[in-house]
């Protein structure tokens, strides 16, 4: 922390949090969202070597747990060469869609350059660069997801905007035109409606179609808002295990948003009832990238040991089978490849995974016990389950 330079008197960060002991006013040592930064900027970077051996390995998680494509929203742009590289050498053993991310606040001439630069390049089966990630702001936690009314715990604060409402609707509108498909994290009501909003705008602005532009993670919704997915064509872009409800679900986020907001808790059925299509991820690492305990909590809306026992907000369980396609077809159709991947069909990828039990028959609070037997991608077998 001292190395960082965080002490006593210093500020928080835009759009982050350094969070303080409440009688010394001290930094305690942890640091949200952007006040990360801080210490990343005085941690040793590793080289090119460790990189990609730290990437190979990622690769071989990402297939023991069953995972042929990832949707990337912004972190791996940066390190496009290193992903080339394993392609080039036939290393490769997930498909990416890579978005570039774009900082508040504002669209800059070198942002365009270097996405329509990078779409030139990587922009097929295997690496694909058609999109760009805004965020719009926080998470509920430190107050800095963006609600339209005050928080029930803080009715000090409704939470910030990122950025700007009209300079984000005009770089949406920019990008939008440019044929890219835009991503935007929000998560308190107001930036859901800040998000949809501008995708509305670009929309008519531009006379497109079927864009599917996407919202990350709409964790607490205006009821109002609901159908406009539907209506927009808008994916709505959520992580199951989000929404997990353990004691920090239960006692900080829906204490922070108050009872009644809380009943429009990650409401992908509601989305997907009024028409509105969902796909599901991870947001790794931010949880685990293992879809096995996602698809649990989708269905059950409990914890691993049942609890609680009505579940959380029960009303938006789903099927195991709703689940599933949320991580497979949907998410396809959430990358405009439902045509070629997504489901097993004849003429599609043969991207197939065999697991060790039929989850469609078992108890759903054990189906994030499933092991990946095998993994194949593109018909090439890149994980085998050592045999005990």
């Amino acid at each position: 922390m001292l190395l960082a330079g965080i002490r006593k008197e210093t500020p928080d960060p835009a759009n982050g949090v350094i969070v303080r002991d409440p009688q010394t006013g001290e930094p305690t040592g942890a640091l949200k969202e952007s006040a990360a930064g801080l210490v990343a900027k005085v941690i040793p970077k590793p080289n090119r070597e460790a990189k990609l051996l730290a990437l190979r390995s990622g690769l071989k998680w990402a297939n023991q747990h069953g995972l042929t494509r990832v949707h990337s929203a912004g972190g791996d742009f940066p390190e496009l060469d290193l992903f080339d590289e394993l392609r080039r050498k036939e290393q490769l053993s997930v498909r990416f869609y890579i978005a570039y991310f774009q900082d508040p606040p504002e669209l800059r001439k070198e942002d365009i350059e270097a996405m329509e630069t990078a779409r030139g390049k990587f922009h097929d089966d295997w690496l694909d660069t058609g999109a760009v990630k805004f965020m719009v702001d926080g998470v509920v936690e430190s107050h800095t997801a963006s609600f339209l009314e005050p928080y029930s715990d803080d009715p000090s604060t409704r939470g910030p905007l990122f950025w700007d409402p009209a300079k984000y609707q005009s770089a949406v509108a920019e990008m939008d035109k440019r044929g890219f498909q835009i991503f935007t994290h929000a998560i308190g009501d107001n930036g859901i409606r800040t998000a949809l909003n501008a995708y509305e705008s670009a929309e008519k602005s531009n006379h497109t179609k079927d864009h599917r532009d996407r919202i990350e993670h709409i964790e607490d919704i205006n009821a109002a808002d609901i159908p406009r997915f539907g209506r927009l064509g808008v994916i709505a872009s959520m992580q199951p295990l989000h929404s997990y409800p353990d004691s920090d679900t239960l006692d900080v986020w829906a204490r922070n948003v108050g009872p009644e907001r809380a009943t429009r808790a990650w409401v992908w059925k509601s989305i997907s009832d009024a028409g509105g299509r969902y796909a599901f991820g991870s947001d790794w690492p931010v949880v685990t990238l293992n879809p096995w305990e996602g698809i649990r909590t989708a269905v059950t809306r409990q914890t691993a040991e049942g609890t609680p026992k009505e579940g959380f907000v029960p009303s938006q369980r789903l099927t195991v089978a709703q689940a599933v396609e949320g991580y497979t077809l949907g998410a396809a159709f959430a990358g405009h490849r439902e045509k070629t991947e997504g489901s097993l069909v004849a003429g599609k990828a043969a991207d197939v995974i065999i697991v060790d039990r039929n989850i469609f028959e078992i108890d759903p609070h054990a189906i994030g016990d499933t092991k990946v037997v095998t993994t194949i991608v593109g018909g090439k077998i890149v994980y085998e389950a050592d045999e005990k």
